[in-house]
């Protein structure tokens, strides 16, 4: 037998589907002021919230339904995006841990677990996270592009072309973004390569000098 808050939670659902935001929010909040502790009431009203851009009410909806039930990974996914989306990066990296840590073989979180890092200024540890996303899903063209980047911007130059080449390969569409960075890291690798050259070519005179006089 469905409950009393099926049919009202039935057409937000639909009325989602058909991207009508605003009227969904309608009538889950109507359902909510009968039904307070529908879990999947304050969830959708969240999802509702944020897809209107009101993230900062979408938190809040998101904090009711976890009062319900706070194992459920979804909703601290959503949850984080919402922190995200407000720029509030430290809350959403917590949300996306809590979240990984009810499923942990979810890469698009883990990827967005990195972009959360990235954002701090960590990049060692959003490689580190990048990497798991793309050992969970090795066709992951934007996680593979975030990784790329994240080595470009700590000058791990010969990583950063070689993941940035993979994620245009899986997804041409990323060619415009890696090409925005990817010559600085060759030049950078030739330049680098070329004072190794140098480095070496002084030693080695330096230790025939040293021979002549000793």
């Amino acid at each position: 037998m469905s409950s009393p808050e099926t049919p009202r939670l039935t057409k937000a659902i639909q009325l989602i589907q058909d991207g009508l935001f605003e009227k969904a929010e309608e009538v889950l909040r109507e359902l909510l002021e009968e039904n307070p502790d529908s879990l999947e009431g304050w969830y959708n009203l969240g999802y509702v919230l944020s897809e209107s851009g009101e993230d900062e009410e979408a938190v809040k909806a998101y904090d009711e339904a976890l009062a319900i039930d706070s194992e459920i990974f979804d909703i601290w996914f959503n949850k984080a995006s919402a922190f995200y989306h407000l720029a509030d990066f430290e809350e959403a990296k917590k949300c996306y841990e809590r979240a990984l840590e009810i499923n942990p073989n979810e890469a698009e979180a883990w990827n967005n677990l990195g972009n959360c890092y990235s954002r701090l200024g960590e990049g060692q540890k959003a490689i580190e996270v990048y990497t798991k996303a793309v050992a969970l899903q090795p066709d992951y063209a934007e996680a593979l592009y975030n990784k790329a980047n994240a080595h470009f911007i700590e000058e791990e130059d010969e990583r950063a072309v070689a993941y940035g080449e993979l994620a245009v390969k899986i997804n041409p569409d990323l060619e415009k973004r890696v090409s925005k960075w990817i010559d600085i890291s060759r030049r950078r690798m030739v330049s680098s390569r070329e004072e190794k050259v140098h480095r070496e070519k002084h030693k080695k005179l330096s230790e025939v000098v040293d021979d002549d006089t000793s």
